[in-house]
């Protein structure tokens, strides 16, 4: 994956993530029977609170799969099918002193 790949992920995680956030602030009024548009500020701060959540989550995939394919790799075994095809996960290399 090239680096327009990577910031479209990014990026479609957080607005799935923002879109869900005020989505749950939707149906939370409208569960209460109170109008959608109640405190609209709350919208925004769900969405920007969804966002990143979204964001933060392909961080913890990305570094799950790093462990996963260093814990496979310490047993002998391949890493993961299609690793590298689905995102380019590398482990970071150690300083050199």
């Amino acid at each position: 994956p090239n680096k327009y790949q990577r910031f479209t992920m990014g990026l479609t995680a957080m607005l799935v993530g923002g879109i869900s956030g005020t989505g749950m602030h939707m149906m939370n009024n409208a569960l209460q029977k109170v109008p959608l548009s109640r405190k609209p500020w709350l919208h925004v701060g769900y969405f920007f609170l969804g966002s990143y959540i979204g964001q933060k989550w392909v961080e913890l995939e990305r570094d799950l799969v790093i462990d996963i394919n260093e814990i496979r790799a310490d047993k002998g075994l391949p890493p993961l099918v299609g690793t590298k095809g689905w995102i380019k996960y590398e482990k970071p290399e150690s300083p050199r002193i």
